[in-house]
């Protein structure tokens, strides 16, 4: 199957020089909208995505400056990385998960013809009905509590490289937290609280008022089909693995599901 039979063809694209609350009004806009495009002089210079945007809000560096006061060109990830329409998905698999991206401008003879992202791969995992879900999954994945810092999910989660938390208490999962939350967490307190103020209430801003509640889940011995049909529907970074008792016992994300496809595990 080659990249031109899957890649997005209607992604959403966004001006080096718009502001980063313009990007993030765009791409909450856009269904299962991730990240954007970024262009000069209608050329593709880079892309910007939720977790572009969690990370430079989330530096020193921007204390206190609200993102309509920053450019995309300060966040986004360049220079691009590229792919021809007619390259191989599992090659294109193989690309993203050496140079650990999320996804592919495609350019053919230097003209834009889609993106490529990790959702997109999903489609080749042919072997997936005799796979079970917790033959693949990350036992005990790291958690957070919801009375946890904002901050400190967003720390977990760059440090690891990790694009989602489940959010559990007292050993019951209570929610998921990932970069578009933290992104949006992080750029409406700039928005809208002072700079003076803005450290405080960082300290006091908690998981339990941002995360999303009923999270992605499956249970551990549903067939890795399944999964992946739960990725397509609903567009989720990472699907929470339980058990017969509901409790939570690993975590698959689809970064897993491409470095399988990339190794032809499945």
């Amino acid at each position: 199957m080659k990249v031109s039979e899957v890649m997005s063809i209607n992604y959403g694209t966004i001006d080096k020089e718009q502001m980063l609350s313009n990007a993030l009004t765009v791409m909450r806009k856009k269904k299962h909208i991730s990240r954007l495009v970024v262009l000069d002089k209608d050329k593709p210079v880079g892309v910007i995505s939720f977790r572009d945007v969690a990370d430079r809000l989330g530096t020193y560096k921007t204390d206190g400056i609200s993102p309509t006061s920053l450019r995309v060109s300060s966040a986004m990830s360049f220079p691009i990385i590229s792919i021809e329409s007619d390259t191989e998905l599992i090659d294109a698999a193989k690309m993203m998960t050496e140079q650990n991206i999320s996804s592919l401008l495609v350019i053919d003879e230097e003209e834009l013809k889609g993106l490529l992202t990790k959702h997109n791969l999903l489609t080749i995992a042919l072997r997936c009905k005799k796979i079970k879900v917790k033959d693949m999954m990350t036992p005990e994945p790291k958690q957070i509590s919801s009375s946890e810092r904002v901050m400190a999910a967003r720390n977990i989660m760059f440090t690891n490289n990790f694009s989602a938390l489940p959010v559990v208490d007292e050993d019951k999962l209570v929610g998921i937290v990932d970069d578009q939350i933290i992104a949006d967490a992080l750029a409406k307190l700039r928005e809208k609280v002072p700079r003076k103020h803005q450290k405080h209430r960082l300290d006091e801003y908690y998981i339990g008022q941002v995360m999303r509640l009923l999270p992605p889940t499956i249970d551990e011995n549903a067939p890795l089909c399944d999964l992946i049909q739960v990725f397509i529907n609903t567009h989720a970074k990472a699907v929470f693995v339980i058990n017969k008792d509901e409790q939570l016992v690993g975590i698959l994300s689809v970064t897993d599901i491409a470095h399988a496809i990339a190794e032809e595990r499945i």
